[in-house]
C-alpha cells in the first residue's frame, strides 16, 4: 500500500492509498464476521456491480452494446478504468483468436483492490465477478453462442506480482454441432 501519510502525494496517489486502505479494512471486518465467505461475498458483489454498471451505462447513454468479443473486452476495460478501478492503469495486454477460442488478457497496474494485501491465492474476487457478469450479460444480449466462458486471475499483486492479470476465454462450439 502507498504510505499516504508520509510526505506529499499527488491527488491520484492519495485517493488510491485511501481506497486501498479502506478496501483492506472492509475485507478484514468481513473476514472476522464471515471467515469462510469472504471470497463469495466479494465475488457476488462484483457480479452485482457488473450487471448494474452496464445496464445503467446502456440505458442512460442510449448506446448500443458491443456485439463481438473484441468490443465486449474493450467495454470491460472502459468500465473498469472509468467506474471500478479509476486509480490503476488498465490495458488489454493481449487479444487474439485461436481455432475455437477467443482470448484476452486484461492487465491492471497499481490495483488498489490488491494493494497492501498479502495472500497465497489471487484475491481480486470482486473484479473477477465484475468481469464475468459483464461478459455473460453481453454475450447473452447479443445471442452469441458459446460453449464455455472462463475468467481467471492469472497473477495478483497480493501474491507479489507486479500486476493483476485476468485472462478471458470464450470457446465456441465446433461447427455443425450447434
Amino acid at each position: 500500500m502507498i504510505p499516504w501519510w508520509q510526505g506529499k502525494l499527488k491527488e491520484r496517489d492519495l485517493m488510491s492509498a485511501f481506497f486501498a486502505k479502506t478496501w483492506n479494512k472492509i475485507g478484514s471486518r468481513i473476514a472476522v464476521m464471515f471467515p469462510d465467505r469472504v471470497r463469495d461475498l466479494y465475488y457476488s458483489a462484483g457480479r452485482l456491480a457488473g450487471l448494474e454498471a452496464q445496464r445503467e451505462y446502456f440505458k442512460v447513454g442510449k448506446q448500443k452494446p458491443p456485439g463481438d468479443f473484441k468490443g465486449i473486452v474493450e467495454f470491460i476495460k472502459m468500465a473498469l478504468e472509468t467506474l471500478i478501478v479509476p486509480f490503476g492503469e488498465i490495458k488489454i495486454a493481449k487479444l487474439y483468436k485461436l481455432w475455437l477460442d477467443e482470448e484476452a488478457i486484461i492487465e491492471i497496474e497499481d490495483n488498489p483492490y490488491a494493494s497492501g494485501y498479502e495472500a497465497e491465492d489471487a484475491s481480486c474476487h470482486f473484479l473477477k465477478g465484475f468481469i464475468e457478469a459483464v461478459l455473460e450479460y453481453l454475450t447473452d444480449f447479443n445471442r452469441i453462442e458459446y460453449e464455455k466462458l472462463l475468467v481467471t486471475e492469472d497473477t495478483c499483486m497480493s501474491m507479489g506480482a507486479e500486476t493483476c492479470t485476468f485472462k478471458i476465454t470464450m470457446t465456441y462450439p465446433p461447427r455443425g454441432t450447434q
